[in-house]
């Protein structure tokens, strides 16, 4: 489970001798994990693996719905959903789950993206046969009390405007995703159009809940002390009854590749009004999915330009004498079905922004030649072996890892083949990469209170 720190080593530096340069040629075969897969006959798919330092687990579920699978009217039914997982199914009603949990000393939360939804709770070991109970109560028999869901629809409306309304980040970044991904089902917001959170109503929800909350739509992820033959039977036990859902196969078959692709011919400049008192941007470029082999490339490229203080956005507009912006980032956004990659940041009082697209833009360009380097990239893979170790080393970060790999590629080995890839980008890979994003059409989006 864990990275030789000969091996580290050697990744930094290149100078092993022949015998570890062969190894380091093979650095998937360094880190195998031990994990056992059960498959029940319902569809579900649960991952365990033992770590027996301390008598504690984590367990994640992994559902396969997210703002993508929502049509028009119902925009915002995951996390709607994801709200009201927390208010009580049939056996375990109103205020029960909470109290069971941190009355154990444990915790729980979750979340919502454009592809899934992820419940996760930390808790000790002698409470995995409750908390499995709990989740697969709430998976069939969820109440949606009638109350609780308006209560909780003021919630979400609040939520919304806190994350978006109110906030420039928030409004920058559903600005471009609306944008950039027009007409597809990566052009909404997360938590929903206002007007849909309005409108929707309780059978409506119960029927998104029915369609996607089933085993067949589940990777289950538990990590910690266990006894695994145990573990496996309680999960038997628990899931191996439930129904699963006769649709959702041929829901997920229907989003095809082709319906999240941006239809950006031309480059575009979007001006929108909003609080920040001096100019915030994010500027993008459409790329691949996730798990395209390109995409490691540009996530090296990603790195090189935007992280840390001698990335060369940070170099060229903030550690200047004159200042052009006070913060700068770039990132490679993979997503299930799409990608794109984005440069972002604040920028001083005063700075004119055409100006300042036109000169980054010019830039970026020139970072193809100037930037890219053996050592650049090194650099890079150093901090991504050191930031993998790191995560790897928790529970929660195995279960969380072990998760997205098996709800997006069909199987949580599918690391193996990511490190291959990370460990074969070239200069040449990452420069052609460079060329190629930054001479297409862009989208550049900024937010700020022209009056302040």
């Amino acid at each position: 489970m864990k990275l030789s720190l000969v091996l580290l080593i050697c990744f930094a530096l290149a100078a092993c001798s022949t015998k570890t340069e062969k190894r380091e040629k093979n650095l998937a075969d360094s880190i195998n994990l031990e994990v056992k897969e059960v498959k029940l006959k319902n569809g579900m798919t649960a991952l365990i693996a033992s770590n027996h330092k301390l008598p504690i687990f984590s367990l994640y579920l992994f559902y396969k719905v997210g703002s993508k699978n929502e049509k028009s009217g119902i925009t915002g039914a995951s996390h709607f959903l994801e709200h009201m997982m927390f208010k009580g199914a049939k056996k375990y009603g109103k205020g029960i789950i909470d109290f069971m949990i941190e009355g154990s000393g444990g915790s729980t939360n979750a979340y919502t993206t454009n592809d899934q939804t992820v419940y996760y709770e930390n808790l000790p070991v002698s409470q995995l046969e409750n908390i499995l109970d709990i989740e697969a109560d709430r998976m069939e028999n969820l109440l949606l009390d009638k109350e609780d869901f308006t209560k909780e629809r003021a919630v979400v409306l609040e939520e919304r405007k806190m994350r978006y309304e109110n906030s420039p980040r928030g409004q920058l970044y559903l600005g471009l995703m609306q944008n950039l991904y027009v007409g597809t089902p990566y052009g909404t917001s997360v938590i929903g159009e206002i007007p849909d959170l309005r409108s929707v109503t309780r059978d409506q929800i119960h029927k998104y809940f029915r369609r996607f909350y089933a085993p067949n739509n589940l990777s289950l992820v538990i990590v910690g002390d266990l006894d695994e033959n145990k573990t496996e039977q309680i999960l038997k036990d628990k899931f191996g009854e439930l129904k699963p859902s006769p649709t959702v196969k041929e829901d997920q078959e229907s989003l095809k590749d082709e319906l999240f692709v941006p239809k950006l011919k031309d480059s575009k400049v979007i001006a929108m009004k909003g609080e920040s008192p001096s100019p915030m941007f994010m500027m993008a470029w459409p790329t691949v999915k996730a798990g395209h082999p390109r995409g490691y490339a540009l996530d090296v490229l990603s790195s090189i330009l935007g992280s840390g203080k001698s990335s060369a956005l940070i170099n060229q507009y903030i550690l200047i004498p004159r200042p052009v912006a006070t913060s700068m980032y770039a990132a490679h956004q993979s997503l299930e079905k799409s990608g794109f990659f984005f440069v972002g940041g604040e920028l001083v009082k005063g700075i004119k922004l055409e100006d300042f697209r036109l000169d980054l833009q010019k830039k970026l360009m020139g970072y193809c030649q100037t930037e890219i380097t053996e050592r650049s990239i090194q650099k890079i893979k150093n901090n991504y072996l050191v930031d993998l170790y790191s995560g790897l080393d928790t529970n929660a970060g195995l279960a969380q890892f072990l998760g997205e790999r098996q709800l997006l590629f069909g199987d949580w080995r599918f690391y193996k083949k990511e490190l291959t890839l990370y460990e074969k980008v070239t200069v040449s890979d990452v420069r052609k990469e460079c060329m190629d994003v930054f001479s297409r059409p862009s989208i550049f989006v900024s937010v700020w209170d022209q009056h302040k």
